[in-house]
């Protein structure tokens, strides 16, 4: 019977083409909410603002370094650095405990792998990471046709989705309660609510639309429908939690 080893999984590659394995991991941090606290003197009680984000997550891991192959300690020690370190960019981040959810995450501290024993390496990593997890079902492309669909958040939170409408003309979405208009479309429109923008290519078009913010996805039942000549759009929800 084949044994499964825990491993993390970082741009693009798992730990085990490294023969790093997860010793440990740290405890499921959770993110802090932004807020401002402010003492007012004669006041009881202090004033707090909230800012409408959550902060940062610190996920760390204890690694154990095993020789499983005929490349050398010191071989796989460099192969290590390079992988953690070649750039401080945000990447996709799992392990083998969740495979359901990952994370962006991003690493620039050292790498001090010990040699224990032979053959055999310990280090502690962290990796600073936004503060939401998201369900790799949620990366996933959903078709609404011209007349629209319903589309289910099982999570708590809002999603913040990526969004291409096919059509021409002024056309209109309707996400619940929400309207959203864009003028002189040609073929299609894109909108990532994350980034809170809306282009065709590499081409902005945040001057055609209007509505209130961007479209989000909400806990629950989402209406999704449509006025104008659209074809179809796909949406990529995202569906996120901490």
């Amino acid at each position: 019977m084949s044994v499964k080893l825990p491993f993390l999984y970082f741009k693009g590659k798992s730990s085990l083409d490294f023969n790093l394995i997860i010793k440990s991991k740290g405890s499921y941090n959770a993110p802090a909410r932004d807020v401002t606290i402010t003492s007012v003197p004669g006041r009881n009680g202090d004033l707090i603002q909230d800012n409408g984000r959550y902060l940062n997550v610190t996920i760390p891991y204890d690694l154990c370094l095993v020789k499983r192959d005929a490349r050398g300690f010191d071989e796989l020690v460099s192969e290590v650095k390079n992988w953690l370190l070649s750039d401080s960019r945000y990447a996709q981040l799992w392990d083998s405990y969740d495979v359901r959810y990952f994370r962006y995450g991003a690493y620039s501290g050292g790498v001090d792998i010990k040699e224990e024993l032979r053959n055999y390496g310990e280090c502690s990593i962290s990796f600073n990471c936004k503060p939401y997890r998201y369900s790799f079902e949620g990366q996933t492309a959903v078709e609404i046709p011209s007349g629209g669909a319903t589309l289910e958040n099982a999570e708590m939170l809002a999603a913040k989705p990526y969004i291409k409408i096919y059509g021409s003309g002024n056309i209109s979405l309707h996400i619940n309660s929400d309207t959203f208009t864009f003028e002189n479309v040609s073929d299609y429109i894109e909108i990532d609510s994350e980034t809170m923008n809306a282009y065709k290519g590499q081409s902005l078009q945040n001057n055609v639309m209007s509505g209130d913010g961007f479209p989000i996805l909400s806990p629950g039942t989402n209406a999704i429908s449509f006025t104008g000549s659209v074809t179809k759009a796909e949406i990529v929800p995202r569906w996120c939690t901490l």
